[in-house]
């Protein structure tokens, strides 16, 4: 009888709000601690360590299915179905070009126009867009950006949308905390402008419960203390709607909620590695000269996990840097005063490979994470940039002034003593 040598794995503590591990099905093969060292690239102390950045990409490694995401989908869904309760969810970019792998459909098809649907078939009270946060986010972002290069502030400025290299900078690399923006993530904005925007000024009386669909196991992380109540994943999604026994067939195209409408072109490339910083840039470069950027002129090629690009902005050279992949941050460390700003997402390619998405053979991986990637960047919209957004300017005259004014300040950033990210 052949014997199996067991290889070291990786720890998941019983508290990890992201990850479990199925025990019965574990073979102690160490592929997860292998991806753990060498895809992600995490400093643990030892093998033993329960260290972990919530990324999931031990999840889509596993070849047992030992590693899954913690489900939070039937919690979700037992609120929905309570006719008392007023259930918001909102949809991130990456989930409405990969969802359909779950359910049937090709490789990279677009759910955009079928997801609101569903979500109300489902029993939401109200479907929103993640990306009209993003674009929030961008508008702060920007601004944030050219304050720090007028005045001096803490350069190089790093992205703060991805929570698990916003975990791994404060675990490993606490000096890098003034580096990085004081914005929030996307669903942090959405969440905190629906519980106080949207609820002001459609008088709900009735307390609201924030929902998003994330193709993240870290954002289960992220949050904690916030505004966003619960966090399910791509997967969960899928299950949810498979349960609800949803008829795809029966169902018509429909639009997002207004008000918090549908975000800009820029805001959905967030879904993609290099698509933070196309669209900050974008905005910065309107907010600084005046002008009207062309489609494409902050484009980085992604292809490499570590790019470098140089943009010329008024009478300034901007210096910037798109990681994919925590294991390069080393790389940025050792040559941090050659940048102005730098995007950091942790899972390669950024969210279309987050570790709440579809699972598909590890040889597949990265043809189907360029296939989710292109059905991204193909999406049509008449709104290019996200300072030209209707809904966003309206936000601002109607609500925050201003980016970075003192109300702005307050819902829209992160508090440095704070354990909010």
């Amino acid at each position: 009888m052949e014997v199996t040598t067991k290889k070291p794995r990786v720890e998941v503590a019983k508290d990890n709000p992201s990850i479990q591990r199925i025990p019965e099905r574990c073979i102690d093969c160490g592929v997860c601690l292998k991806t753990c060292d060498d895809l992600v690239g995490l400093d643990r102390p030892n093998e033993t360590s329960t260290i972990c950045i919530n990324c999931g990409q031990c999840v889509l490694s596993c070849p047992m299915g030992a590693l899954t995401a913690k489900f939070d989908y039937k919690t979700v869904l037992n609120l929905v179905k309570d006719t008392n309760k007023v259930v918001a969810v909102s949809l991130a970019p990456a989930v409405r070009v990969s969802l359909g792998e779950e359910l049937g459909f090709d490789e990279g098809t677009d759910l955009e126009n079928l997801l609101p649907s569903i979500l109300r078939k489902i029993g939401f009270t109200y479907v929103f867009d993640v990306t009209f946060g993003a674009d929030i986010t961008v508008i702060e972002e920007a601004t944030e950006l050219i304050e720090r290069l007028k005045i001096g502030g803490t350069l190089p400025m790093f992205t703060s949308c991805c929570p698990a290299w916003v975990k791994y900078a404060c675990l490993f690399h606490p000096e890098l905390e003034p580096h990085i923006s004081s914005t929030k993530s996307p669903i942090g904005i959405e969440s905190t402008l629906i519980k106080t925007y949207y609820k002001e000024m459609h008088d709900i009386k009735e307390d609201i419960i924030s929902v998003v669909v994330a193709p993240c196991t870290a954002k289960k992380q992220e949050i904690q203390n916030t505004n966003t109540d619960y966090c399910i994943t791509t997967r969960e999604l899928a299950y949810m709607i498979k349960e609800c026994l949803i008829d795809m067939q029966s169902l018509k195209p429909s639009a997002f909620d207004s008000l918090l409408g549908t975000g800009s072109k820029s805001a959905r490339r967030f879904g993609r590695s290099g698509g933070v910083m196309e669209a900050t840039l974008s905005t910065a470069y309107f907010f600084m000269t005046g002008k009207t950027p062309t489609e494409g002129m902050f484009h980085i090629e992604n292809a490499s996990p570590f790019t470098k690009a140089s943009f010329k902005i008024g009478p300034r050279i901007i210096n910037v840097a798109v990681i994919s992949g925590i294991k390069n941050v080393k790389v940025i460390l050792e040559e941090m005063d050659k940048y102005d700003f730098i995007e950091v997402m942790s899972c390669r390619g950024g969210c279309i490979g987050g570790g709440g998405q579809p699972l598909v053979p590890n040889r597949d991986t990265e043809k189907t994470k360029s296939i989710r990637t292109e059905t991204l960047d193909r999406q049509d919209n008449s709104i290019l940039f996200s300072y030209q957004n209707p809904a966003v300017k309206e936000l601002y005259k109607s609500y925050l002034e201003r980016p970075l004014s003192e109300k702005a300040q307050s819902l829209l950033h992160k508090k440095r003593d704070a354990e909010e990210t």
